[in-house]
Formats: structure tokens, sequence, C-alpha cells
């Protein structure tokens, strides 16, 4: 899924990168709220909405780093914690 991201992004000239502490705190996510690939997929979506449609209109922007401070605050500002597992 990160693949996925990245590519979509470098289709509009933004290099995307997660560091390792955003990672582990995805995953850490996944499974504490014992969330399969969906749920996965739903935790890194409520990270990159904001950077998916925000950072292509940013033309001086051509990296971005996605970092745990990032990925807390907009899990902080979704509906994070009604994901659980059925």
């Amino acid at each position: 899924m990160i693949k996925q991201y990245q590519r979509l992004m470098e289709l509009e000239q933004v290099k995307l990168t997660f560091d390792d502490d955003a990672l582990d705190y995805i995953a850490e996510l996944a499974i504490t709220y014992k969330l399969g690939a969906r749920g996965l997929r739903s935790i890194l979506e409520a990270v990159m909405t904001d950077a998916m449609f925000d950072l292509p209109s940013q033309k001086d922007v051509k990296a971005f780093e996605i970092t745990r401070d990032y990925a807390e605050k907009k899990l902080a500002k979704s509906k994070i914690s009604f994901l659980k597992a059925a």
C-alpha cells in the first residue's frame, strides 16, 4: 500500500517517504484494533487524505515525509477509534 501511495504522488512530481516511526505507529494501530488489510488501508487513508489533496497544488513541494507526529495528528482528527474488528 505504501508503494501505491508513493507512485500516486510520484505522478504529481512529489517524492513521498514514510519514516520508520510512522510505519511502526500505523502497524501498531492496526494490531491494537485487530484490523486486517482493509483496516490498515483505512488507517493509511486517514493519514494520507489531506496530503493527497493539498500537495499536488503546491508546486514548490517536491518531497514530503510522513512522520509519526504527522500521522498522529491526522489520525487524531479522524474517527479512527471507531475502527475495530468485527
